[in-house]
């Protein structure tokens, strides 16, 4: 699979479930793990300590930017 795609489709990944759902899809494909889909989990997993630590904080800060 192209790792352009993989990445595209998965950059965007950033909760919990959606982690656990591509850790299982690369676990069930045939043909095992690739570089790519390896690197992706790294990706979403990144993303998603990302966001469980800068979301309310982003939340707020836009809030009041848009209130200003």
């Amino acid at each position: 699979m192209n790792s352009k795609l993989i990445n595209g489709v998965t950059e965007f990944l950033t909760t919990a479930a959606e982690l656990k759902e591509l850790k299982n899809f690369v676990k069930d494909t045939k043909g095992g793990v690739t570089t790519s889909f390896a690197q992706a989990v790294e990706i979403v997993e990144a993303n998603v300590h990302w966001h469980s630590l800068y979301k309310d904080e982003l939340f707020q800060w836009l809030r009041k930017s848009l209130n200003s």
